[in-house]
């Protein structure tokens, strides 16, 4: 019998056999034991930088929004435009404009109802009245109640979370809190509270988290004592309260951001915030805090990976599925006050979590559009030229889908003349282990 290749002298086939069988069972069972019998876990698949896209060249301070039917509205000051096609064009609707002699340059904010109704408030001119208009036909035409809250009126945000109750809050002379609510979806507003007496009109949109009757407003506090400490805090409006519309006010332990402040509720009810702090670098990096609890009390997370140093602000918030969060920001490896960083070139970042909630968050950073702006970056009223190029904050949100959809600002190097930017995120969650469970 011809021998075959490595099979010594006098062994039968069977032991070769059983010796291969063995061998290649060792080749398996080896490494699978070096790791504890799981596989190591892949890397997650890069994130591919978006592609943005202009939406318009009118207004500033975007503020985006998404209807049931997938329609996505931006308003930008006095502005409103809209996407049919999940943000690929934009057209800038005619709006709710009551005379073309006017100068509204207002303060806006939108949202949109479950029957799809969208929502659009302002004030016109110019820190003067708070109307409120409504359109079910994709802001073709609308429907306004032209003087909700008469008078000097400033930084207005509404909220429309059910088809019987919608509610609506501005600042009355500038600075003092008033809170309006409807049950007839806009077309008549109650003001339930008008003067609380807390004269701090830097606050942030309405949030509600499911099941609740509360009403959530993130604030950004200055206070008025020498022993007060500048702090986010929460605003908890109870509309159906016979006493005191505002129930609480509760602390978060964040520092103010230097833009407007930012609130997101994920489809879990949590609550998450973010905001900025000094950094080691002399510079500011992004931090959260999360509430399971409406906001009684919160879990500060690690800061932001990259923002350790350079110099990051006008942080917003979003929150989709259970772990999934994002933060949009403005960056620049400079480290710095913004507001006189004249030589500093500023990107936007995008930074997200699927597991934001666990002990050691993992981060994926993108950097959505690189050189936005060039120089000192303020807000507020004491902020003028180009320094407020975007106005006082830029949005992001996760919709339904976990889909992360982002507008923010850009101005033109050589003109000075800005746009309004937008990008669409479809992520991917860290990939599965062999047990198939997701880490």
């Amino acid at each position: 019998m011809r021998r075959r290749y490595g099979q010594s002298s006098g062994k039968p086939d069977s032991d070769y056999s059983m010796k291969t069988i063995f061998l290649l069972f060792a080749c398996v069972m080896i490494p699978a034991l070096a790791f504890g019998g799981q596989r190591p876990k892949s890397s997650p698949t890069p994130t591919p930088a978006p592609t943005p896209v202009t939406v318009g060249v009118h207004g500033n301070e975007p503020l985006i929004a998404a209807a049931p039917d997938g329609t996505l509205y931006i308003s930008a000051l006095q502005h409103i435009y809209s996407s049919t096609d999940s943000g690929a064009t934009w057209t800038e609707l005619l709006g709710p404009i009551y005379a073309s002699s006017i100068n509204l340059n207002s303060d806006s904010s939108i949202s949109v109802d479950p029957g799809n109704r969208l929502f659009f408030t302002f004030d016109y001119p110019y820190a003067g009245t708070t109307a409120v208009c409504t359109s079910d036909d994709r802001g073709t035409t609308w429907n306004c109640n032209p003087a909700v809250v008469p008078g000097g009126t400033d930084r207005m945000w509404t909220l429309a979370p059910t088809l019987t109750d919608d509610y609506e809050v501005t600042n009355e002379g500038l600075y003092e809190t008033a809170f309006l609510h409807s049950t007839d979806r806009g077309s008549t507003w109650t003001p339930t509270s008008i003067g609380a007496g807390l004269f701090e009109p830097q606050t942030g949109p309405l949030l509600q988290i499911p099941g609740s009757s509360d009403v959530l407003q993130i604030t950004k506090i200055y206070g008025t004592l020498p022993q007060e400490v500048p702090e986010l805090k929460l605003y908890v409006y109870s509309p159906n309260s016979t006493g005191s519309i505002i129930s609480a006010v509760r602390s978060t332990g964040l520092p103010l951001p230097l833009a407007l402040p930012s609130a997101a509720i994920g489809r879990d009810g949590q609550l998450w915030l973010a905001s900025e702090e000094l950094n080691p670098a002399g510079g500011k990096q992004v931090v959260l805090a999360r509430s399971t609890n409406a906001g009684v009390t919160w879990s500060k997370l690690a800061p932001i990976p990259g923002t350790t140093t350079g110099t990051a602000i006008f942080t917003w918030v979003a929150a989709g599925g259970p772990h999934h969060v994002g933060v949009l920001y403005y960056y620049t490896p400079d480290n710095g006050d913004p507001g006189s960083m004249t030589n500093s070139t500023w990107s936007a970042m995008w930074a997200e979590s699927f597991n934001a909630d666990s002990p050691i968050p993992t981060w994926a950073v993108i950097n959505v559009e690189s050189a936005i702006h060039t120089g000192a970056i303020c807000v507020a009223a004491g902020c003028t030229g180009d320094n407020r190029f975007a106005g006082d904050f830029i949005s992001s949100l996760i919709d339904g889908n976990d889909v992360a959809h982002l507008t923010w600002m850009k101005e033109d190097m050589s003109t000075q003349a800005t746009t309004i930017r937008y990008a669409r995120i479809k992520s991917s969650p860290p990939s599965t282990s062999t047990s198939g469970k997701r880490h």
